[in-house]
């Protein structure tokens, strides 16, 4: 079973939220307290 796309805490550093294409993770981490944009990160 794989994750879909989406904001997911980062295994690497649980106070961060990183977004995962499907396949890995993309984008600079934002703070695991913040409320992640809709989609994927520019």
């Amino acid at each position: 079973m794989s994750l879909e796309p989406g904001w997911y805490v980062d295994p690497a550093d649980t106070e961060t939220r990183r977004w995962w294409d499907g396949e890995g993770w993309i984008g600079a981490p934002i703070p695991v307290d913040v409320t992640p944009p809709d989609g994927p990160p520019p």
